[in-house]
């Protein structure tokens, strides 16, 4: 069956992955649907971006292993600096209810993930919020 593609938007979107391609990839994929796309590979430095304008992110995305900060721990840190800000962590394995227990997640998207899935989600996380 054919994929379709979601309509984008114009929120503004934290992505955060260790690995400079696909925090790259995933930058261009939202831009291309109009979202504003900041992008950083260092979980501590995320934080301290995010830290100091907590209120220009709609979602934050980011990669469950991290090197600094685990991707469940970053989102911890993000929802005490602004509760209810929407959050999707990216994993290349299936997430334990032990790991995404601790935080309020709005999904967990599997590595690896094509264009459809990726806006898919963050259209319907962006319209709908948490599960």
């Amino acid at each position: 069956m054919e994929k379709t593609i979601p309509k984008g938007g114009s929120e503004t979107i934290l992505f955060v992955d260790d690995e400079s391609y696909i925090a790259d990839v995933g930058k261009e994929m939202l831009e291309d649907f109009g979202y504003r796309v900041d992008i950083m590979t260092s979980s501590r430095q995320a934080l301290e971006f995010f830290r100091a304008d907590p209120l220009r992110y709609d979602l934050v995305i980011t990669d469950y292993s991290m090197p600094e900060i685990p991707g469940d721990r970053l989102i911890g840190e993000i929802q005490r600096i602004r509760p209810g800000i929407l959050a999707i962590m990216c994993s290349g394995t299936n997430m334990t209810p032990e790991i995404t227990d601790k935080v309020s997640l709005a999904r967990v998207l599997i590595k690896p993930f094509d264009m459809e899935d990726l806006l898919g989600t963050v259209r319907d996380v962006l319209d709908h919020g948490t599960p």
